[in-house]
């Protein structure tokens, strides 16, 4: 399941929860426990999905609601005051023990399924962006590049909309003809009443508007490990998933990149390119100069992962070109957005495939044809040349014609390189990590320098 499948399941439940507190009172201490728990749980979880988009803490040290709400009230710092009204959201005066027993009130049962929800998101994040780490994936150097990361704030800002109103709805739950657990519960209460008045829902719709008609991050996912055996391709769906575990094993494994990998991996980019095109293909000659390349290089079998890795390449291989060859056919059963999805991973692939030729290099475990003496077999009257190879360099030719073809930028390209734009049209990055957290992050990567608002 992508992020965007996250994304609506927790919109939804913080939907059905605001919902069900307006149409029945709460029933029990276990499930007022159980709703005020996992209320708490929304707000922490938005908040490290915050985290680990910015890729730092927008502030350094959060207050108590005091000065969270002086925080809240300042002009600009969009982003520093929605990290600090999520933290603040989540201190409650009290501390309410779990319910032992089986939650039946429907508010409780969709707070728990949105901090699930969001919680999903924050791993899925923490895959590729890992807190204190450097990316561990393509999309993570996107991420950390600036693509996707406006728009996904905005869908943490749009949660954080959904929880404000639940806010707004939970003192009258709690205080509806329930007099002895008014009192008990009136922590709780206070800290709903704070959250739904202390601006946070306006900075979260700012932060919405900003992010409309950035590119989205809703097909993130946790990719796959390579199968073996690697299971057949027949849909888009397929594709994408086993170019993904290939292309993720890659990454995170260089060292088991061998010139089957380059050879697969080039082939594929330019017949996915090919399907793509629908029989037009525009600037194919990156890929074409890359599979040309690899197709002289000689290398050692790839083993264990590197084995599986390379037959899943090998069977989305096969199925790209069983589409192609139907040719519009074949090209007419693809949607829009599946075609979207195929054109979205060949970046990713390329920067994968040059990472690990790279990495192969250093090893010394690729071969080119080497210049051999001509010798004449005895009796003959013809001068052969004798098939020697030797290991591979960066100067060689083919390395270079490979290096270029991977590199090739595609039209719509704005300069900042091959990863980055695995993501259209990617914000701009921040200028410097270096910052203060609380100032770095003052600004969504891709707005620059924070305006005053």
């Amino acid at each position: 399941m992508t992020v965007g499948h996250w994304y609506r399941e927790a919109y939804q439940a913080l939907r059905v929860a605001a919902t069900a507190m307006g149409q029945r009172p709460a029933d029990s201490a276990a499930d007022i426990n159980a709703a005020v728990i996992a209320r708490s749980a929304v707000y922490a979880q938005l908040a490290r999905a915050t985290e680990l988009l910015v890729g730092a803490r927008p502030a350094a040290e959060v207050p108590d609601r005091a000065g969270a709400s002086t925080i809240l009230r300042r002009r600009g710092q969009r982003l520093t005051q929605l990290y600090v009204g999520l933290r603040a959201a989540t201190i409650v005066d009290r501390q309410f023990p779990p319910s032992p027993v089986a939650v039946t009130a429907e508010p409780a049962r969709s707070l728990h399924r949105a901090a699930d929800a969001v919680a999903v998101i924050g791993d899925i994040l923490a895959s590729h962006v890992p807190p204190g780490q450097g990316p561990r994936t393509p999309e993570g150097l996107a991420i950390r590049a600036g693509g996707g990361v406006q728009s996904g704030i905005a869908e943490i800002a749009r949660l954080t909309s959904n929880a404000v109103i639940v806010d707004i709805a939970l003192p009258g739950w709690l205080n509806h003809g329930r007099g002895h657990l008014t009192e008990i519960y009136r922590p709780a209460a206070e800290t709903a009443r704070w959250t739904a008045n202390s601006g946070l829902g306006g900075i979260a719709r700012e932060l919405i508007a900003a992010g409309r008609g950035q590119p989205p991050l809703d097909g993130l996912d946790i990719a796959r490990s390579p199968l073996n055996p690697a299971p057949s391709v027949h849909t888009v769906d397929d594709a994408v998933a086993a170019m993904a575990a290939a292309r993720s094993s890659m990454w995170q494994n260089p060292g088991q990149v061998t010139g089957a990998h380059l050879q697969l991996g080039t082939q594929l980019g330019l017949a996915v390119h090919i399907l793509i095109s629908g029989g037009a293909p525009r600037m194919v000659g990156g890929w074409r100069q890359a599979a040309i390349a690899a197709a002289d290089l000689r290398a050692t079998p790839p083993v264990g992962a590197g084995r599986d890795a390379a037959a899943e390449l090998a069977e989305v291989l096969r199925w790209a070109r069983t589409q192609a060859a139907a040719g519009g056919d074949g090209h007419a059963q693809l949607r829009d957005k599946q075609v979207v999805r195929l054109s979205s991973e060949l970046p990713f692939l390329a920067a994968t495939l040059h990472r690990g030729l790279s990495a192969a290099l250093q090893r010394g475990e690729l071969f080119v044809k080497a210049e051999g003496p001509l010798a004449r077999p005895a009796g003959s009257l013809i001068f052969r040349a004798a098939k020697r190879w030797r290991s591979a360099v960066s100067d060689d030719d083919v390395v270079q014609d490979l290096n270029r073809g991977l590199a090739q930028r595609q039209p719509d390209n704005d300069g900042r390189g091959t990863v980055a734009q695995a993501f259209p049209r990617p914000p701009r990055p921040r200028a410097s990590m270096a910052q203060t957290p609380t100032r770095a992050a003052d600004a969504v990567p891709g707005q620059g320098r924070r305006r005053t608002r």
